[in-house]
């Protein structure tokens, strides 16, 4: 930083030079004028009265210095130009470093700019217990028992669990409900299961031989039988920097629950999905399936398997069920 400004005053003081020295003097010539005298252009063009000599000399065809007459050209001896500029540089050149030892750094703290929080588009809860329709149930082991003996568990439940595997204490798996089978409302096809996730489970340890696991979350009622399943981390979507309407129409095929109501916040399920390039976040509208076709409502996509998805009502306008249609 001190470098540069030194720099830019070097070069402001070079400015200086070109324009403070007379054109005629940088052009090496001059044209009398009436009442000029040597003594006085010396004193005028080369700074110094008694080099008007050097000016006689430069200018052989004056015979007498004492008679000069206006429109006459004279010729500025290139030396003492010279000389002038090099005094001025140097007069810059001493410029220059004191002001290079006088100038004191200036600290530049960089500006801190906070990024901007995005929002969620539901919450983790939500979204587990929203779950996806899937043909594949990667199940583990299941709920058995309780040292209670409950048949309904939540958080902070003690449970009986069997795996097909070993587990250590510590480990963690999710519960899921009984898978329920969706067929398609329309084509009456065979689309999956209904997989969601009602809980977490850790492992405590062994109870008379038995595998016993502590409940840490509960979304939803837990039952004896509910099934495991391997726990990963969970990402909550947040919205995307622009909002998408992709073209892309299918139909309901699923509502939250199984009394065909749905409300804002509650999930519906798509036939489409990310072969037909569906994404998270994308918007849809809801249309009635039967005419006249009318606005019911607008849905986000929160989650998205490679033929179906999940989305959440922000908007309900009047009931929906299953056949509706979604589309932009």
């Amino acid at each position: 930083m001190k470098k540069i400004a030194v720099s830019n005053f070097i070069r402001f003081a070079v400015f200086l030079i070109s324009i403070l020295l007379p054109v005629s003097l940088l052009a090496g010539e001059y044209t009398i004028k009436k009442g000029d005298t040597l003594w006085d252009i010396s004193e005028e063009k080369m700074k110094d009265p008694f080099l008007w000599k050097n000016l006689w000399k430069a200018n052989p065809y004056i015979k007498n210095p004492d008679l000069i007459f206006p429109g006459q050209k004279l010729n500025i001896p290139g030396e003492v130009v010279e000389k002038q500029k090099e005094e001025i540089r140097e007069e810059v050149r001493v410029v220059s470093k004191k002001a290079e030892k006088e100038i004191i750094p200036v600290k530049i703290t960089p500006k801190k700019i906070t990024a901007q929080k995005k929002n969620h588009l539901t919450s983790r809860e939500i979204l587990l217990q929203s779950g996806y329709i899937s043909n594949d149930i990667k199940s583990i082991g299941k709920i058995y028992g309780s040292p209670q003996k409950k048949t309904l568990l939540g958080r902070g439940d003690y449970v009986y669990i069997e795996t097909d595997r070993p587990v250590n204490i510590n480990d963690k798996f999710y519960i899921i409900g009984k898978p329920e089978k969706v067929i398609h409302p329309i084509t009456r096809d065979d689309v999956g299961y209904l997989i969601r996730i009602n809980g977490v489970i850790e492992v405590v340890g062994e109870d008379n031989g038995n595998k016993k696991a502590l409940v840490i979350e509960s979304y939803n009622e837990i039952a004896i039988d509910d099934m495991l399943m391997t726990f990963y981390p969970v990402e909550v979507p947040v919205e995307p920097d622009k909002e998408r309407r992709p073209v892309v129409n299918g139909n309901i095929i699923r509502l939250w629950d199984k009394y065909n109501m749905s409300g804002v916040g509650s999930a519906v399920y798509l036939d489409k999905g990310v072969l037909d390039g569906i994404e998270i976040g994308d918007m849809f509208n809801i249309i009635s399936s039967e005419k006249p076709h009318i606005l019911l409502g607008t849905a986000r996509v929160i989650s998205i398997k490679d033929k179906t998805s999940v989305a959440l009502l922000i908007k309900a306008l009047s009931e929906i069920k299953a056949g509706d249609l979604f589309r932009n």
